[in-house]
C-alpha cells in the first residue's frame, strides 16, 4: 500500500502539469486541446457489493490509468503535428503504436510531407481567436 501511495504522489505533479500544459500549449498553437474526459470514468464506486476501501482503490486506479493515457494522447498529438513519420523498426512497433498508421512512411519524399500537411494538418479546425 505504501508503494501505491508513493506512486500517487509521484504522479500528482504530472497530472497537474498536464492540466496546465493542455490548456496553455494548445491555446498558443490555436488548436483544440485534448479533452481529458474520455480517459477518466469514475463509476466503480457505484458497485454496491464493494467495500469502501476497495472503492477508493478502484477510483485511484482509474485516476492513475486515466492520467497516463491522457499524457499519451497529448504526446501523440504533438508527435502527429511535428514528426508524422513512421519508425523503421521491428514489427512490435507497429502493434504498440497504432496511432502512427496514418503517418508518412519511413522513407518518404518532400512532396509527401507537403501533401500530408496540406491534407491533414492545415484542414483541421483551429480555435477561435
Amino acid at each position: 500500500m505504501l508503494m501505491i501511495l508513493l506512486f500517487a504522489f509521484a504522479l500528482l505533479p504530472l497530472f497537474l502539469f498536464l492540466v496546465i500544459f493542455n490548456k496553455l500549449y494548445f491555446w498558443i498553437r490555436r488548436q483544440k486541446n485534448i479533452d481529458p474526459k474520455p480517459y477518466f470514468n469514475y463509476d466503480r464506486h457505484n458497485i454496491p457489493s464493494m467495500r469502501f476501501a476497495d472503492k477508493v482503490w478502484c477510483e485511484y486506479c482509474e485516476w492513475a490509468n486515466g492520467s497516463l493515457q491522457w499524457a499519451l494522447a497529448i504526446t501523440n498529438e504533438i508527435e502527429r503535428r511535428y514528426c508524422p513519420v513512421q519508425n523503421h523498426c521491428h514489427p512490435h512497433c507497429e502493434k504498440a503504436k497504432k496511432w502512427r498508421n496514418e503517418f508518412l512512411n519511413y522513407k518518404h519524399s518532400a512532396e509527401e510531407v507537403e501533401k500530408y500537411y496540406s491534407e491533414k494538418y492545415i484542414q483541421e479546425p483551429k480555435l477561435d481567436k
